[in-house]
């Protein structure tokens, strides 16, 4: 599983890989979905681009909840 250390100034720096699967690039933004309190999934942003019940369904295959 891809780990990322948060800096001391909150910042992260998303693996390599993790880029590729979700097609970013320099510059393009990410949002942090709530799963459920303590849980997020980072999705390419904005969400309210593609529309939350878009991105819900694939989320809940990738993490299930249960």
């Amino acid at each position: 599983m891809p780990t990322a250390m948060v800096t001391f100034n909150g910042r992260i720096t998303l693996p390599f890989h993790v880029r590729k699967e979700l097609g970013l690039k320099t510059g393009d933004s990410v949002d942090f979905v709530e799963l459920e309190k303590g849980r997020f999934a980072i999705v390419p942003g904005p969400v309210s681009e593609f529309g939350l019940e878009d991105v819900a369904p694939v989320l809940e295959e990738a993490l299930p909840l249960e």
